[in-house]
């Protein structure tokens, strides 16, 4: 199956997911709001949504008639961080009416209807792990899928390049200019304080901010921890959970924070290496097996998993196209020695 292909399966998959989650009751404003970034994201976003939604209508024109809504209710979308955007009809999937009990269907019609559905729900069900926690997805304005990475232009000029599998809120306000690094990584040209912009640049991620002085850097975050690196000026790294910690990042330097162990100590950081992303490459220096495979596991569906803590901590170094990653995996568990065994597409076991 070519790349193509493959893509459009995801797509497929995901509009599929979304008709799930819209018919299944109550619909919210952030819901739809989702729904909408991701429609105007591609237009082939919109086409497998057309062809979900239809099909789920299939589904419910089964039941007795008259027991279930339009598969089309006009939503006005909400003016986006004061800014008007067009009104937009997105289509709501009716969930489907359970057939009366005098209600007769051939085999073949409802064999047909019970494979639909149940093609539907493991879709929703594996939602968490195939695509990530849905909350993030809901909360946030800019989202890539795994492998994907984008570049994002602010109202305010600010230019985000975002990695992959990464989720971004923007909640610009009157006193400050603030997004919130909820997956991923992104690396920030924040737009300088100059002339009628007074607001300072913050990026939130976890149980931190980095406040930037007219700064070019970047955030990581997995899981809970965080690191932010600095590229050109000075970034002020904080923490906000009751210790009030601080530190002043400058060019070359870098800081992580996490819930477990607070605000890190100030380290030196080689950012051609650490942005290599951003050209389509990651680089590995000596470093434990267990961050290599939480990197791959960015630019993947399913994920990678090792057995032990033994094997964890081999150590890689290497250069890696991001474009080639399965390769890339093979090489790293060949030069170590090692085995790996895989439940396509979901799990990739290495022992």
């Amino acid at each position: 199956m070519g790349h193509s292909e493959n893509r459009q399966d995801m797509i497929d998959e995901e509009a599929a997911r979304w008709v799930v989650l819209l018919g299944g009751g109550t619909v919210r404003d952030a819901d739809r709001r989702a729904l909408q970034h991701w429609l105007d994201a591609d237009p082939r976003h919109q086409a497998a949504f057309a062809e979900a939604s239809g099909t789920w209508q299939e589904l419910g024109e089964m039941g007795q008639a008259g027991q279930f809504g339009s598969i089309a209710q006009p939503v006005q979308k909400p003016s986006h961080h004061g800014t008007e955007r067009p009104v937009r009809h997105i289509p709501v999937a009716a969930r489907p009416a359970r057939p009366g009990p005098s209600h007769r269907r051939g085999p073949v019609v409802l064999k047909h209807a019970l494979a639909l559905a149940a093609c539907l729900v493991v879709a929703a069900a594996a939602t968490f792990f195939w695509y990530g926690n849905p909350t993030v997805l809901l909360t946030a304005d800019y989202v890539t899928a795994p492998g994907e990475s984008r570049t994002i232009e602010l109202s305010d000029g600010t230019i985000v390049d975002l990695g992959s599998d990464s989720a971004l809120a923007v909640d610009f306000s009157d006193l400050e200019r603030r997004v919130e690094l909820l997956s991923g990584r992104a690396y920030f040209t924040a737009a300088p304080k100059a002339g009628p912009e007074v607001r300072p640049f913050v990026v939130a991620s976890s149980i931190g901010t980095a406040t930037a002085v007219g700064t070019q850097f970047s955030v990581d975050r997995i899981d809970e921890a965080v690191e932010v690196a600095v590229a050109e000026h000075s970034v002020s790294v904080g923490l906000n959970d009751g210790t009030k910690a601080s530190v002043m990042l400058n060019e070359g330097q870098s800081v992580r924070y996490a819930p477990e162990c607070g605000l890190g100590s100030v380290e030196t950081k080689n950012m051609d290496q650490a942005t290599a992303w951003r050209r389509g490459k990651i680089i590995f220096s000596d470093v434990p097996l267990s961050r290599v495979i939480a990197e791959l596991n960015r630019y993947r569906r399913g994920r990678i998993v090792i057995v032990s803590d033994r094997l964890a901590s081999l150590k890689v170094s290497g250069v890696f196209d991001t474009n080639d990653l399965p390769n890339a995996l093979g090489r790293i568990v060949r030069e170590l020695d090692l085995s790996m065994s895989s439940v396509p597409p979901l799990v990739t076991v290495i022992y």
